[in-house]
């Protein structure tokens, strides 16, 4: 048994943290299994999201004292997928939601993901 755990567990441990591509975390959104939050801003968005992502900007996590209702709503048990213009936001926004005791991940700027993923323009 502990050849098993010695050999075996820190694999199983590594693929149930990994974090998926955008592809992967993308296919999960379209059957209903996540979400993707874009936490831009106002002015940003105005350019474009990905295809089905929710807007969610760090503003109003930092300064609407409901704001962890409002997302626990908006994402109703779902994996969240968080992205911005870089990364460096969305990276924030993970680190108050862990605070808070939500899981989320980090898959970095929009302007990488639409590269891979479909969008929508406004």
């Amino acid at each position: 048994m502990k050849l098993f755990l010695i050999f075996f567990l820190p694999l199983l441990t590594t693929s149930l943290l990994a974090t998926p591509t955008p592809r992967e975390a993308f296919a999960d959104t379209q059957v209903n299994k996540a979400v993707f939050i874009d936490v831009r801003e106002a002015d940003e968005v105005k350019t474009g999201m990905i295809k089905g992502a929710l807007w969610f900007p760090l503003s109003r996590v930092q300064k609407d004292e409901n704001w962890k209702k409002d997302l626990t709503a908006l994402t109703s048990g779902k994996k969240i997928f968080l992205y911005c213009r870089s990364g460096n936001r969305s990276g924030k926004v993970l680190e108050i939601l862990k605070g808070a005791g939500i899981e989320s991940q980090n898959l970095g700027g929009y302007e990488d993901l639409r590269v891979h993923l479909p969008g929508n323009k406004p």
